[in-house]
């Protein structure tokens, strides 16, 4: 099936926080730093994200400028 990518910005970024726990996303900060993994919770202001390889990462909602979510395409 068919994928295409969902982008969320600034307010959203909080607001959908807790849409994404068990998903699989892309996290890009505002310093050019990206992650890819999977969103295992939310800790105050900051998703805790574990990557492929098991490494952990709590990053703070302030530091990221985008969030990417592959999802099925509806064609």
């Amino acid at each position: 099936m068919r994928k295409t990518n969902k982008r969320y910005f600034g307010t959203q970024i909080a607001s959908e926080a807790t849409s994404f726990i068990g998903k699989s996303i892309d996290i890009i900060l505002k310093n050019g730093q990206s992650y890819h993994g999977v969103v295992k919770g939310i800790s105050g202001n900051s998703y805790a994200l574990t990557d492929g390889l098991a490494g952990k990462h709590l990053l703070e909602f302030s530091l990221i400028d985008e969030i990417i979510e592959s999802v099925d395409a509806k064609y």
